[in-house]
């Protein structure tokens, strides 16, 4: 193969990215046409909807001035829980994984409490909690926790011991291992589980405001389902999904500028020392 053959590979698929995001709309506006046109015809609207009766909804709920507060309440919840969770299931899912034999100690007892039902104690945050934010905080920080310990835990533990050793033997100290291998080596592993973790926080988010709350996107879901009004209820979703949407793109873009330490790591794992 030539040296040539890899950046004449690229450039295509760099085309074909434009001409795939074309086509990812094309798709979705075929699909909400598709819908009207079933709702319509077959008068569907209790059980489906239909898109203008959704936008419709959509637009006296922005109009009324209650769609920012619930989504500044929605956000402010998941977020908090996203940056308690990520963080506490980072540092944990690191240290027990560097320090190999406490993570064989207390791994069976964190996966016990991980297998259990978490819908289930939704209700024992509210009696620990409160019906406030802070209940929704700490349950998406649960859900978050698990997701990102677990990754962090096993990529850490993927980490080159040997590379480890001869770094130590070179004089590295513990500061310059964990900056310069361990991190770089374990950053993809982390990255996966903040990446699953960001949609969990906004699920934690939303079933705490389903149990308990007086305002939240959740909580108009949950108001909306018991009125039957199933375009309030699919007015809710669709706001959902553009959240995760945006956060999970600005996730994307965060990760991909925080791996450049990854590629740190291999420079040192292959010998150069620049």
């Amino acid at each position: 193969m030539s040296g040539g053959s890899i950046p004449s590979g690229s450039t295509p698929r760099r085309r074909a990215l434009p001409a795939d995001a074309f086509l990812q709309l094309g798709l979705a506006i075929l699909a909400v046409a598709a819908w009207e046109i079933v709702a319509r015809a077959f008068g569907t609207d209790f059980w489906t909807s239909s898109p203008s009766a959704v936008a419709a909804e959509l637009g006296r709920w922005a109009a009324s001035g209650q769609l920012a507060v619930d989504l500044q309440l929605t956000l402010t919840e998941a977020g908090v829980g996203f940056v308690i969770g990520s963080v506490a299931g980072g540092l944990i899912g690191f240290i027990l994984g560097w320090m190999t034999r406490l993570g064989d100690l207390f791994e069976p007892f964190i996966l016990s409490l991980y297998t259990l039902p978490k819908i289930a104690l939704a209700p024992l945050f509210v009696l620990w909690f409160g019906i406030g934010a802070t209940n929704k905080i700490m349950f998406a920080a649960m859900l978050v926790f698990f997701m990102v310990f677990f990754t962090t835990y096993q990529g850490t533990r993927q980490v080159d011991r040997d590379l480890v050793e001869n770094a130590r033997l070179l004089g590295a100290g513990k500061w310059d291992i964990w900056t310069k291998i361990a991190i770089p080596y374990s950053a993809v592993w982390i990255f996966t589980g903040i990446r699953i973790g960001l949609p969990y926080a906004l699920i934690g988010a939303i079933v705490g405001e389903f149990v308990a709350a007086e305002a939240g996107v959740g909580f108009r879901i949950k108001e909306a389902t018991s009125f039957f009004n199933t375009a309030a209820v699919f007015a809710g979703l669709i706001v959902l999904m553009c959240i995760s949407l945006v956060l999970l793109g600005l996730l994307k873009l965060l990760e991909s500028r925080a791996l450049a330490w990854q590629s740190a790591g291999n420079r040192v794992s292959a010998g150069d020392p620049t």
